[in-house]
């Protein structure tokens, strides 16, 4: 996993204090690595246009233009001039060999968007909107030096965002670069060396983006077993049995040696290898509630499934609109919650932490999610989407790994029964979450249907393919 920022100011402060590193060696190193990345997408024949804004970050792009030139043709255009110190000086440079500075948006095979970078914080004006949107338009590979413009730092969007096939960000992962409202503008994100590994660079983080050898599986490596030593899963029935009936597939699928679904019937036909009951089993590991339950079970009947035991919790769904949530959250219990956006919204109300709208979550998540984690510092989090959060101990862990292969009904359910399997298996709260979600999210990716076509049930099978 790699440690994410939510500014790197302090960062780059760092280096020049404590390193000797000058702004000017840092802004060389930058604009190498953004070269480079330019390079790798041109022929000799092929014309690069940077559009550079008046600071800092418009400085990078003008210094990538120099390395570039005389090798490939490049141009540079410069809508607000050069501002910063730095700017007039790399632009004096780029002057001197006679880089073509040119008036307008030409034509060209790679733009790339070096007008702001991670210190926006504000919207763009209009005539820089403009801008945009004519990029936007035109064919070509489209870069983004350090942050995509209409970015802000605080990751919500101006009403313009560069659309970037690739972000070449410098020194270290930005936070702005990782919410879901900003995934289909940042294109592929590459980290610059800015003269200096990044662990020198970094300091810690509590603040991590999850990577796919970030995952494990629950192999076996002892032939002498039997299925009690892999756990027993309870998943609970409500008013849509289907979603029971997915969970527990799903956590029979990823290694738990016994699971039973608990309700007082289940009407729909199940595997064999599920059983059924109408009270918690003997033996049990952990309960996995809240999906499909609807209004099936009363407080009393979801106490005695969920609170007369000290065993795991894994929660999801309708569970969140439940005043009893409160009084689940504040035991001494193993729980992992799995709410999607808008019952992350119902579940803060009900907690009274806040009362927000989705929008404002959206724009927001890792905040919301730490905000939770202050809270409930004990209980593992996933706040499902593009970039699903999981939040626990007051860290942060970003799964970028999801597609919209899994926005579809049921594929929540079926990651609720993975979580639970592996916390039978005796996965700690967040080894479980960072592992069930991952592999929630490369099954998906390594199936090879359209991308409109998964099922549930796909995923299921996927598993065992891992």
């Amino acid at each position: 996993m790699q440690q994410v920022y939510a500014e790197v100011k302090t960062l780059d402060k760092r280096c020049y204090e404590k390193f000797a590193l000058s702004e000017e060696i840092l802004m060389e190193n930058a604009g190498n690595a953004l070269a480079k990345c330019v390079a790798s997408h041109l022929s000799s024949s092929q014309k690069t246009l940077f559009v550079c804004g008046s600071g800092n970050n418009g400085a990078d792009g003008i210094v990538a233009a120099r390395i570039l030139h005389g090798a490939f043709d490049v141009a540079i255009y410069l809508p607000n001039g050069a501002l910063s110190k730095m700017a007039k000086l790399q632009l004096k440079r780029a002057k001197l060999l006679n880089i073509p500075i040119v008036k307008k948006l030409e034509n060209a095979d790679v733009y790339v968007d070096a007008l702001f970078g991670s210190g926006l914080s504000r919207p763009l004006d209009e005539s820089t909107c403009k801008i945009i949107d004519v990029l936007n338009e035109k064919q070509g590979v489209k870069i983004a030096c350090d942050i995509p413009s209409g970015i802000m730092n605080d990751g919500t969007l101006s009403s313009s965002v560069f659309k970037a096939d690739e972000t070449v960000t410098m020194g270290a992962l930005k936070l702005s670069l990782l919410g879901d409202n900003v995934k289909d503008f940042v294109g592929n994100i590459s980290v610059a060396n800015l003269g200096i590994s990044r662990a020198s660079y970094e300091k810690n983080s509590d603040i991590y983006l999850l990577e796919e050898g970030d995952l494990k599986l629950p192999l076996r490596t002892s032939n002498t077993t039997h299925k009690g030593d892999f756990g027993h899963v309870a998943t609970l029935l409500g008013e849509k049995e289907g979603a029971c009936i997915l969970a527990s597939q799903s956590a029979f699928a990823f290694g738990s040696g016994l699971v039973t679904m608990v309700g007082a019937y289940c009407s729909q036909s199940f595997p064999p290898y599920i059983m059924h009951s109408s009270n918690l089993p003997d033996g049990l590991s952990v309960v996995v509630a809240g999906m499909g339950l609807g209004d099936e079970l009363n407080d009393e009947m979801l106490y005695m499934y969920l609170l007369s035991h000290n065993k795991s919790l894994v929660l999801d769904a309708d569970l969140m609109y439940r005043p009893i949530i409160a009084s689940i959250l504040k035991s001494n219990k193993q729980i992992v919650l799995t709410p999607h956006p808008k019952e992350f919204v119902a579940l803060l109300k009900v907690l009274n932490i806040a009362d927000i709208d989705i929008h404002t979550l959206q724009n927001q998540r890792v905040y919301w999610a730490q905000k939770f984690s202050q809270y409930f510092p004990h209980v593992g989090l996933i706040l499902k989407g593009a970039n699903s959060i999981i939040a626990s101990q007051n860290k942060i862990y970003i799964n970028p790994l999801g597609s919209s292969m899994l926005s579809k009904a049921g594929s929540g359910d079926v990651l609720s029964g993975m979580i639970g399997s592996l916390i039978a298996q005796g996965y700690n709260t967040i080894d479980a979450c960072i592992s069930a979600s991952l592999a929630h999210a490369i099954v998906a990716q390594k199936l090879t249907c359209n991308n409109y076509a998964l099922t549930p049930l796909d995923i299921c099978e996927g598993i065992k393919w891992l």
